[in-house]
C-alpha cells in the first residue's frame, strides 16, 4: 500500500501555505518544497474542489489556506487525493465481501483494528509536522 505521489505534493503544499500563513505563489510552494511545477495544476485543483485552499489571482496572486491549519487533518489532506483510505474492500460502507463473511471473518477483524488506527494517525493536525 502506498499513496499517490500527489498525496504527498498535497501535503507539502499544505505544509508550506500552514507555515508561511499567508497566501504563496506556486513558484515559490514548488521551489520549497520540492514539487515539480507541473504537478501544481492538478494539486492545486484537488485542494480547491476539497475546501482546503483558495485560489487569488493576479500578478500578485497565490493560494491561501481557507481554514486554520489547527483544523486540517492529514485525512483531509489524504482524501482529498485518493479514491478511498479503507485498507481492503470489506472495509467499505457496503462491506462487500466475495466470501459473504463480513460479519465472522477474522482477517476483516483485524483490518478492522488497523483501519482505526489509520483513520487515528490521520485525524492528527497538519500542524503537528510543522
Amino acid at each position: 500500500m502506498q499513496l499517490n505521489v500527489t498525496t504527498d505534493y498535497g501535503v507539502r503544499t499544505i505544509l508550506h501555505l500552514a507555515q508561511k500563513g499567508g497566501l504563496a505563489n506556486r513558484k515559490e510552494i514548488c521551489e520549497n518544497m520540492g514539487i515539480p511545477i507541473s504537478s501544481m495544476p492538478a494539486i492545486t485543483k484537488a485542494l480547491q474542489n476539497a475546501g482546503i485552499i483558495a485560489e487569488k489571482r493576479g500578478p500578485a496572486g497565490g493560494y491561501i489556506l481557507l481554514m486554520n491549519p489547527d483544523d486540517i487533518t492529514l485525512g483531509m489532506i489524504v482524501s482529498a487525493f485518493e479514491k478511498t483510505m479503507r485498507l481492503n474492500r470489506c472495509l467499505e460502507d457496503d462491506e462487500y465481501c466475495s466470501r459473504h463473511a463480513p460479519s465472522y471473518c477474522t482477517v476483516r477483524c483485524y483490518l478492522v483494528t488497523m483501519q482505526e488506527a489509520v483513520e487515528e494517525m490521520l485525524s492528527i493536525p497538519i500542524t503537528h509536522f510543522i
